[in-house]
């Protein structure tokens, strides 16, 4: 069949499901295309220059098509309408391709609400994602107290939209149950189009390797890294909203006790100065997906001390355990193959890296972990159960 994939943003080398998926259902035999703006991921924030450019060049790439692992992508001109990117030529496009199934990847965005206004007009079926966490959502509108116009604004251009996007779908695929919670109260999806759909992690780069082979023993040695030492890794902004440096102050209060640990962080932002100031840390820049795995391989123990991450399952897909807030909504990526700390509370992330202080222990969790990534969360797994939803909507 012949998918169209719709995504504000697209950035090569990424982890990202606008990445993956499509990968994955190319390797099905399928005919698929990304239809997306010429911006790289997070091309139009304020600190994208600081933060990104580095890693992935200038915000805004040149028009026009490429083949990449398997399917095609289509660089179109945008518009950006109140900090929100509008694909245009959207319409000609689609009637180019005709598609069998369009696939949005975020049931909230305005090429969502313009597609499913489209979809009288053309026989393909429109699926869609939804990605937001209730860790990232507004106060008021989970309290539902004061802020009335807000909430209003709100409905106004979220959840209405939404609801009228809802009719024309066939699924809605949040990424964990909470994200389900807020596609269905706050972008008003109705329960019967909602079916929880995990992200995944690529489980034949992510896979374990023994910490005694020679590459990896080469790369611990060009880092400094001595052999008794406990490597702890975190990969990904250095953003307060993430707080990468309490595992920098974590470690700190561990080796002022005379305990064995280091941190490797991979990433750039805000934090990166207060991080590099401590001792027992080494920071490398931003790298593509690819060349990840090595450094996951080679490390411990993986950290994501707020919110949700796709690193989580990549880093144990090559069974290492991972440590993760309390606060995350999705948490089925962490029970049996990790530990869960008190969001901001750097004793208890030093308690957490402390039981995983014991190598049978990691052991353990990380053998858990990379059966969990197989069965549950790989990619061609994944791609496989919308396959079949897209065939059962095409039926």
């Amino acid at each position: 069949m012949k998918i169209v994939f719709i995504s504000t943003y697209y950035s090569k080398g990424m982890g990202y499901s606008e990445n993956c998926l499509p990968k994955a259902l190319a390797n099905l035999g399928h005919d698929v295309h990304i239809l997306t703006s010429e911006y790289n991921v997070y091309g139009i924030t304020e600190n994208y220059m600081k933060t990104y450019y580095s890693f992935l060049g200038n915000p805004k790439c040149e028009i026009g098509s490429f083949d990449i692992d398997g399917y095609k992508v289509h660089r179109l001109k945008s518009s950006n309408i109140g900090g929100y990117l509008f694909i245009t030529n959207l319409f000609k496009k689609l009637n180019e391709l005709k598609p069998d199934v369009v696939h949005s990847t975020e049931i909230a965005s305005l090429m969502t609400y313009f597609v499913a206004t489209l979809k009288p007009f053309f026989k393909f079926k429109l699926f869609c994602e939804s990605h937001q966490h209730l860790s990232i959502v507004k106060p008021y509108l989970i309290t539902k107290k004061g802020n009335y116009f807000k909430r209003f604004v709100f409905k106004l251009t979220r959840t209405w939209p939404g609801a009228f996007s809802s009719l024309f779908i066939e699924k809605c695929y949040p990424i964990a149950p909470d994200c389900a919670q807020v596609a269905h109260t706050l972008y008003g999806v109705p329960l019967k189009k909602i079916k929880v759909q995990n992200l995944g992690t690529d489980t034949e780069l992510f896979m374990p390797k023994s910490k005694e082979s020679k590459d990896l023993l080469e790369l611990r040695d060009s880092l400094g890294f001595k052999e008794n030492e406990i490597i702890c890794i975190y990969s990904g902004r250095f953003s307060n909203d993430k707080n990468p440096l309490i595992i920098a102050q974590a470690i700190q209060s561990l080796i002022n006790n005379g305990k064995a640990y280091r941190a490797l962080f991979i990433g750039e932002g805000q934090q990166k100065t207060e991080i590099e100031s401590l001792k027992n840390t080494i920071v490398l820049p931003f790298m593509k997906h690819i060349d990840l795995a090595k450094y996951y391989q080679l490390a411990d123990i993986a950290i994501w001390p707020c919110q949700e991450s796709l690193s989580m399952l990549d880093a144990a897909s090559t069974e290492i355990p991972i440590i993760v807030s309390n606060k995350i909504g999705e948490t089925e990526r962490v029970i049996n193959n990790g530990l869960f700390y008190e969001e901001g509370n750097v004793q208890s992330m030093s308690d957490a890296l402390e039981i995983l202080g014991d190598s049978q222990k990691r052991n353990e969790f990380g053998k858990v972990g990379r059966e969990k990534m197989v069965q549950k969360f790989s990619w061609n797994i994944i791609a496989k159960s919308i396959e079949n939803d897209y065939k059962h909507a095409l039926k």
